[in-house]
C-alpha cells in the first residue's frame, strides 16, 4: 500500500448554524486548531473502482468568533474533536477517510491562543450586546451564563478569565496557552504560582523531548 504525505489542508468548518446565518460575535484576537495524524483515504472513482491509500493529513482552523470558541470549548473531549476535525475537512464527495482506533491515538491536536487570545475573548463577552446568549444554540448555557454574569456585574473579567483558563488548561486537547493565562492571572492577583510554575516548566521538556 502506497503512502501519501499531504502537507496542507483546507480548513475545517464548525456546524454552527448561527454562523450560517451571520448571528457571530468577532474576538479581537483569533486562537488556532491544528490536527494531524495518520488516515486510510478512500477514493470512489465511480466505475466500481476503488482505491484506498494511506495518508497523513493535517488540518488547521482559526477561530475567530466567539461563536467559534464556544464550539471548540465543547471539544474538551480530547477524542471526540479528533473525530470531529477529521470529518469536517473539506474534500470532493467522492473522497472518504477512515480511522481506526490505532490511528485516533497517533493523531495529535491542540487548540491554542496567546494570553491575548483569551483577555481579549473575555473582553469581548463582558461587551456582548448580542441577542440574549441564552437563547442561541451556538454558545452553551455555561458560557451563556458567564456572559450574563459579566453583563450584569455578578462576575468579573478577572473571575470569568481565571475560570477559563482554570478548566482548559487541565484539558488534553488546549495547549500551553491555557497555563500561562491561569499563570498570568493568579500572579496578577498576588496567588502563589510556583507549583504551577513548576508544571509548566514539566509540561514544556516532556514536549522538547517527544520533539
Amino acid at each position: 500500500m502506497s503512502r501519501a504525505d499531504e502537507t496542507t489542508a483546507q480548513p475545517a468548518e464548525t456546524p454552527d448554524e448561527a454562523q450560517s446565518l451571520g448571528e457571530t460575535t468577532p474576538l479581537p484576537r483569533r486562537f488556532l486548531a491544528t490536527a494531524s495524524g495518520p488516515v486510510d483515504r478512500i477514493t470512489d472513482y465511480g466505475d466500481e473502482t476503488t482505491e484506498r491509500v494511506r495518508a497523513d493529513i493535517s488540518i488547521e482552523y482559526s477561530i475567530k468568533t466567539l461563536e467559534e470558541f464556544a464550539t471548540f470549548w465543547s471539544f474538551r473531549d480530547y477524542r471526540s474533536w479528533k473525530r470531529a476535525a477529521l470529518l469536517e475537512r473539506q474534500e470532493p464527495d467522492a473522497v472518504t477517510y477512515a480511522v481506526d482506533e490505532d490511528d485516533l491515538e497517533a493523531w495529535e491536536v491542540t487548540v491554542d491562543g496567546r494570553v491575548e487570545a483569551f483577555t481579549g475573548l473575555v473582553k469581548t463577552m463582558a461587551d456582548y450586546d448580542g441577542r440574549d446568549p441564552s437563547c442561541r444554540d451556538a454558545i452553551p448555557h455555561r458560557i451563556a451564563a458567564r456572559i450574563n454574569g459579566l453583563t450584569d456585574g455578578r462576575q468579573t473579567t478577572d473571575d470569568v478569565l481565571t475560570e477559563f483558563a482554570d478548566e482548559l488548561h487541565r484539558a488534553e486537547l488546549w495547549g500551553l496557552g491555557a497555563h500561562l493565562t491561569l499563570l498570568n492571572a493568579r500572579h496578577a492577583h498576588h496567588e502563589p504560582i510556583e507549583q504551577q510554575a513548576v508544571t509548566l516548566a514539566r509540561t514544556l521538556s516532556d514536549d522538547r523531548g517527544e520533539a
